[in-house]
């Protein structure tokens, strides 16, 4: 990897660090991680889905999806019932505790959560960013139309 590629690929990771660690602290007396408030809008959204689900929609693996659906369980923001089709399949409901909890953080969802706000406005936050690398070239492009 180039230098310019290793420099901007750190810079990314420490503003990715930096929005968890933002919204960590936005939600930190909802009784919530960052994961746990994604997870919830995500089966909000799409009630009756499973942990394999969740996995492919965070990107991250198995055993993580299962433990945050474990805890967010264990604080009855999500029921979990098995398949009346097939056994195997964990089927995922939020409960009425859940939902209100949702339209909590949605009463405090901040400007950043917005994705125009980094990605489409001219001078946006990742068109910032991203000017400050001027040999990121193609990963730049692909940043900014993420």
């Amino acid at each position: 990897m180039a230098e310019a590629e290793y420099v901007l690929a750190r810079k990314i990771l420490k503003l990715a660090n930096r929005i968890v660690s933002g919204r960590n602290t936005d939600i930190r007396d909802l009784g919530l991680t960052s994961s746990q408030a994604d997870s919830l809008v995500y089966f909000v959204h799409n009630e009756g889905r499973s942990a394999v689900d969740l996995k492919d929609h965070l990107g991250v693996t198995h055993q993580t999806a299962r433990g945050i659906v474990k805890r967010m369980a264990e604080k009855n923001l999500i029921e979990i019932r098995i398949s009346e089709e097939d056994g195997r399949y964990r089927r995922i409901f939020v409960t009425e505790k859940g939902r209100s909890l949702y339209r909590q953080m949605e009463k405090k969802r901040r400007p950043y959560g917005k994705p125009a706000s980094y990605r489409h406005e001219p001078g946006g936050k990742a068109a910032v960013f991203l000017s400050h690398f001027p040999g990121a070239g193609k990963y730049g492009e692909v940043i900014l139309k993420w």
